[in-house]
């Protein structure tokens, strides 16, 4: 174990040199057009290099050596920049050697020295650039591999949290709801059947708040109709929405949904909904504040139904709209009209929405 950690610490320690070469940058990143034509740049100076060791050399060489300085060149320039700058460096000095150290000398005249000195060049320039070619497209692969893993790690550690964020607060949610619902029940058995509703509700934000991590735009609308429609409240006939493409935040999907669920039950009980000819009528808008920013402002309009009137003492349909519309940076103001309840819910761009 200690062996294989040694060794993956030697290759992390040994990337960043070789991601410094245009090599094996270009090799992972891929090659721009300046990499590309610094990489021929470099091919000629290389060759030229070569090519003036060789003619250093030439007095203290015997025959037979046309390519010393040209290999090394060829190698070094395709290491550090590349295969083509490789190639090019190939060719240029496979056409000096041979115009200058391969007999008849100071001419390309092909016989037969010279065709098998350029095929024993060709061949072993032609296995280093393969080679070389080979390793820098592993390497890019492997590093591309590591790129990719990392960022995906990167990814599931932000997805943990957020899971972890959402869970606390559904939880601190959950808890709210008893402590709320311990305040306006009698028996156990209420308790448990109101905290059953409000959990099959938390469900519906679950699955927005699925949906959302995925991607999907939850906007008010959207979040209006799953709410409502367990509830066999989603006739078109009965049930009139308006407003804009607004997309919820994810910190907004349970408060809104336990809003309008808490208002949607009300109205199937006591309200609009209770009533054959009830209509309800949903209109939202984002509208400027006395405070810092924005607003959303949420109107729920319910006619035609039994006649309302103000209760006698708050209940936990009151308290919890209250703490929801509260705990979004706004308030619920409820008016028991003749004609039907009016609730007005204000709450904070910034909290519900997204781009705010």
């Amino acid at each position: 174990m200690k062996n294989r950690l040694t060794t993956q610490d030697d290759e992390t320690s040994l990337e960043p040199f070789l991601l410094a070469l245009p090599a094996f940058r270009n090799a992972v990143h891929g090659a721009t057009a300046s990499s590309l034509l610094l990489g021929q740049l470099a091919a000629l100076a290389m060759t030229t290099v070569a090519l003036l060791l060789r003619f250093l050399l030439d007095p203290f060489l015997p025959p037979g050596f046309p390519y010393l300085t040209f290999f090394p060149a060829v190698f070094i320039t395709g290491f550090i920049w590349g295969i083509y700058p490789a190639i090019t460096s190939a060719v240029l000095s496979g056409l000096v050697a041979w115009y200058w150290f391969i007999a008849p000398f100071g001419s390309f005249a092909l016989g037969a020295p010279a065709a098998t000195a350029l095929a024993f060049y060709v061949f072993i320039v032609t296995t280093n650039i393969g080679l070389l070619g080979l390793a820098l497209h592993a390497l890019g692969a492997q590093a591309r591999s590591r790129q990719a893993l990392a960022k995906a790690l990167q990814l599931q550690e932000v997805v943990s949290e957020e899971v972890d964020h959402r869970l606390k607060n559904i939880m601190a949610t959950i808890s709210g709801l008893i402590s709320l619902l311990q305040k306006h029940v009698s028996t156990p058995a209420q308790l448990a059947e109101r905290l059953r509703h409000k959990i099959t509700a938390l469900s519906r934000s679950i699955e927005l708040l699925r949906g959302a991590a995925q991607g999907d735009k939850i906007t008010v609308g959207a979040a209006i109709h799953a709410v409502l429609e367990p509830l066999g409240l989603a006739d078109q006939k009965r049930l009139t929405l308006g407003g804009p493409d607004l997309v919820i935040s994810a910190n907004g999907i349970i408060p809104l949904n336990l809003i309008l669920h808490e208002l949607g039950t009300n109205s199937l009980k006591h309200g609009a909904f209770s009533s054959p000819s009830g209509v309800v009528s949903v209109d939202w808008d984002v509208l400027p504040s006395q405070g810092e920013g924005p607003v959303l402002h949420l109107t729920w309009v319910e006619r035609d139904g039994p006649a309302t009137a103000p209760p006698t003492s708050s209940g936990f349909g009151t308290e919890l709209l209250n703490r929801m519309s509260l705990s979004m940076g706004g308030e619920c103001r409820l008016a028991y009209e003749p004609e039907g309840l009016t609730a007005k819910i204000t709450m904070d761009c910034v909290n519900m929405l997204d781009g705010y």
